[in-house]
This record gives C-alpha cells, sequence and structure tokens, in this order.
C-alpha cells in the first residue's frame, strides 16, 4: 500500500508502527457551532480510510478529539475563544453550547455512516495531562512564560517547517505580522493562554488562571492514547499550517521527535463555481441543508467519488450524477438477486475476480476511491449482459453479492444489498402483487392499475417480467 504523505511530499510505502494494527488521530470539530459541509467531507474520508484498513484485515485504533477550549478567532495567539464569543451571541453558558454542538456533530456524522473513533477525547478532559506537558516544555528550555501566556520558542525546535515547507527564513522573508512585545520570535505560538477577564474557560495553573493553547492539545491527546511514535496524523489541508506543524514542534519540545509517520490531509470542499463556501459569499450549505435535500446516502457516495487528497465541488450538478450513479448501482444489485436462473457462469467469476484485483490495486494506490469506483462501474457493464440473459446460478449471484457487501463496509452506500426480510410491507405487497397478478390475467386493467399504485404508495417499485412474473423493491 502507499500513502501520500504531507512530510515527504511522496507517496510512501504503508508499514506500520505494529503488525496488522494501525493508529490513527484525526484532528476533530472545534464545538463552538454545528459541524459543516467541509468536516462532514473530511470525516466520511477519513472513514473510508479506516474501513479499507479493516477490509484488509488490520486491527485500526481511531481517536479524534473534541476541541472544546483554546480555540481563537482566527486561530492566531491573542484574542477572544471562538466558543465563549458564540455563547455570549446565544446567552447561554459555554458549556451549554459545547453539549449541543457535540450532539449535532454526531448526529450528522452517524446519519453519515461513520464509525465512531475508539476514543473521542475531549481537550478539557485534559487540562492536567496539558500543564503537566507545558512544564516540561518550559524545563526544557522550549517555552518560556510572558505576561500569564506561555509560548513555544520555534528558534529552538530543530527543522521547524519540515511539514508545511514554512520554515523560519520562509516566513520571515514573505510576512509582516504585528508582534508581542517580549516574544522571542513572532512565530512564537501559545501553549496556555491568559484568560479573559469574562472567559468561563478557565483553569487554575502555574502561571494563574487560564486554558490551553489549541495545537498542544492534540499533542497530549495524540500521544496520550496513541504513544509517542504512531502511524497516521490526519486532518484536512488547512491543518498542515499552522497546527499540524506546531505539534511537532512540541513533540520534539518534549522529546518524542515527530509523533506520527505518515501525515495525510484532505482537500477542501469548493462551492460547484470553484470558490470556498462562506457565509458571507452566500454560498454556504449545512449538512442539515444539503441532507434533507440530497439523502444522507447520496450526500455520502458524492464524498467517496471524489479522490480524499482532491478540491471536490458541490452543487446540483454533482449531486444530480451522485444519485444517478446510485441508481445505477441499486439496479444492479436489484437484477442481480431476481434473474438467477441460468447454468454456472464461468465468465461472471473471471470479470468479478479482475473486478476484485483492480479494486485493491486502486485502493493500495492511496486509497484512490474514483478509480476503484470506475472499475466498479465497467464491471456492472459487462456483467449486466450476463445478468440481463439470465445466464448464470445461485452461486454466480452469491459471490458477487459476497463481494459487493465487503467493499460496501468500506462505502456504505449499498442499501439494497442488505433489505431487511421482516421488513413488514413486504407480505402485503407480495399479497397484492397476486392479487393484481390475477386481474392482469383477467384482463380487469382498471383493477390492476389500482394495485399497482397502491403497491407504489407502500414505497415498492414494481417490474412485469417477459415470462408473466413480476418483481419489485423496496425504496
Amino acid at each position: 500500500m502507499q500513502i501520500y504523505n504531507t512530510l515527504t511530499r511522496e507517496k510512501d510505502e504503508f508499514k506500520p508502527v505494529t503488525p496488522n494494527e494501525v493508529k490513527m488521530y484525526v484532528c476533530g470539530v472545534t464545538v463552538y457551532m454545528p459541524p459543516h459541509l467541509g468536516h462532514a467531507r473530511t470525516y466520511v474520508a477519513y472513514d473510508v480510510i479506516k474501513s479499507y484498513f479493516e477490509y484488509l484485515g488490520y486491527r485500526v485504533y481511531y481517536v479524534r478529539n473534541i476541541t472544546d477550549a483554546g480555540s481563537i478567532v482566527g486561530d492566531a495567539d491573542q484574542g477572544d475563544d471562538k466558543i465563549q464569543l458564540k455563547a455570549n451571541e446565544m446567552k447561554v453558558h459555554p458549556m451549554e453550547l459545547i453539549d449541543i454542538n457535540i450532539r449535532a456533530m454526531w448526529y450528522y456524522l452517524d446519519s453519515l455512516r461513520c464509525a465512531r473513533p475508539n476514543i473521542s477525547p475531549r481537550a478539557t478532559g485534559h487540562i492536567i495531562d496539558i500543564i503537566e506537558a507545558v512544564q516540561q516544555m518550559i524545563g526544557k528550555g522550549y517555552a518560556y512564560v510572558l505576561d500569564g501566556d506561555v509560548y513555544c520558542d520555534v528558534t529552538k525546535i530543530k527543522d521547524y517547517g519540515i511539514l508545511s515547507g514554512n520554515t523560519l527564513q520562509a516566513l520571515n522573508a514573505g510576512a509582516r505580522i504585528e508582534v508581542k512585545e517580549g516574544k522571542h520570535s513572532p512565530y512564537d505560538f501559545t501553549v496556555w493562554k491568559k484568560a479573559q477577564a469574562l472567559s468561563a474557560l478557565r483553569w487554575n495553573s502555574p502561571w494563574g488562571e487560564g486554558y490551553p493553547g489549541w495545537h498542544i492539545e492534540c499533542t497530549v491527546m495524540s500521544t496520550k492514547y496513541l504513544g509517542d511514535r504512531f502511524d497516521i496524523h490526519g486532518g484536512g489541508r488547512d491543518l498542515a499550517f499552522p497546527h499540524h506543524e506546531n505539534e511537532i514542534a512540541q513533540s520534539k519540545a518534549l522529546g518524542h521527535d515527530c509523533p506520527a509517520n505518515y501525515w495525510v490531509h484532505t482537500g477542501m470542499l469548493l462551492a460547484e463555481d470553484g470558490s470556498k463556501m462562506s457565509k458571507s459569499a452566500g454560498n454556504y450549505v449545512t449538512i442539515e441543508d444539503a441532507m434533507s435535500r440530497y439523502g444522507a446516502r447520496a450526500l455520502r457516495w458524492f464524498f467517496v467519488s471524489g479522490h480524499y487528497r482532491s478540491p471536490i465541488k458541490y452543487g446540483d450538478s454533482v449531486m444530480t450524477a451522485s444519485n444517478a450513479g446510485l441508481e445505477r448501482i441499486d439496479n444492479f444489485i436489484f437484477n442481480l438477486k431476481n434473474n438467477a436462473n441460468g447454468e454456472y457462469n464461468a465468465r461472471l467469476t473471471q470479470i468479478l475476480t479482475e473486478f476484485k484485483q483492480k479494486f485493491e490495486a486502486e485502493m493500495n494506490d492511496d486509497f484512490n476511491t474514483p478509480n476503484a469506483i470506475a472499475a466498479l462501474f465497467d464491471f456492472i457493464k459487462e456483467a449486466n449482459t450476463i445478468i440481463s440473459a439470465h445466464d448464470y446460478n445461485e452461486q454466480n449471484r452469491s459471490e458477487v453479492i459476497e463481494f459487493l457487501t465487503q467493499i460496501d463496509k468500506i462505502f456504505k452506500c449499498f442499501d439494497t444489498l442488505n433489505e431487511q426480510k421482516t421488513d413488514d410491507r413486504r407480505e402485503i405487497i407480495e399479497k397484492l402483487i397476486q392479487e393484481r397478478n390475477e386481474y392482469r390475467k383477467a384482463k380487469d386493467f382498471a383493477k390492476a392499475d389500482e394495485l399497482k399504485q397502491k403497491i407504489i404508495e407502500l414505497g415498492a417499485e414494481i417490474m412485469d417480467n417477459k415470462d408473466g412474473t413480476t418483481t419489485y423493491k423496496l425504496n
């Protein structure tokens, strides 16, 4: 398997720290508001990555944090906490706002069929760990106290900029920033922040009341649960700098070197015209809006259909295409289930084997879902000629269903594979179909059409076959 590693800027062969095990940390949501559509894209991508490792037989230990303190407006060193500001606006306690948005996060990600991480640690549950880490950084000479804030001294970090390319030399050459008097370097960042006068999110520390910096939270939580060296550290492309760069700096300051072997970043979600989504531009779409318009399944399929590292455009045209792709797969599965009336077909088994090899080759190439899905549609196209001729048997059908079920543990979109046989509608629908066929034989087409409408109202699509039988599928 090859994974594109932001740290090396090339695809690297995946070699786990522990055989047959993957330890993965992904930066989670800052819960000052519900997750947005870009979050959904990112976490579906990591769910696919996690699920593909499991398909290969790895045990995946997945940690994704919740940032419930320490995130400053503009992600700057000084200013107001996003959660506190939003809580003030809504006239609620910050912890009430946090709980509201955590519940919303789980609702949306559950709806998008993302498996929950093994651990979802909250920053506020690790204040003691964070204070201890900051004390170590000060004791080792990598951090200093200034007016109640504690800063990491980036000039003492070997190879600062190794992940993003934003070395101190490059930063100094290209920017003018306002510098707080007393900082050793303009790019020193806070690992502990002095609390604002009205801030409810504050804890006692050796440096006065305050709260942790955003970057130190992830350093502490990732290494606490995954160890000083783990496999994959992930997040959105926008987190490579400064967040992930500063995580590496902190780990080096604590004597752990770079904590992850592979740094993985997802591409941005854009509006249909290629512009960045924002409320000010009027093209901002919530997860709730997208799901209510297209459904969670189609939305997930849209995310899965794009390569995780590439920017993808969201809009009516791509969502229409996403739904059309799902309908094509649904129809294939429906026909596959209902037409196995022939003899064993060795050709169907052969093209299934070729598809499986192509699928795994593409997924092993940096989780290339677009090419893997293209291979699926190529398989469907060729297999349909066999299925439409009823030229296969139950063994063929089972082989195809079994493999589609395996890959759907990754995609999680092929709902018609898992229809519940106990669905209460089935008994009613099948009785109505039997009655309708009797009316059709009697050439009472008005009554037959009346029963057909009742079947449709029960949420079923029916198809009359050339041999006089009728099949159906539930919507």
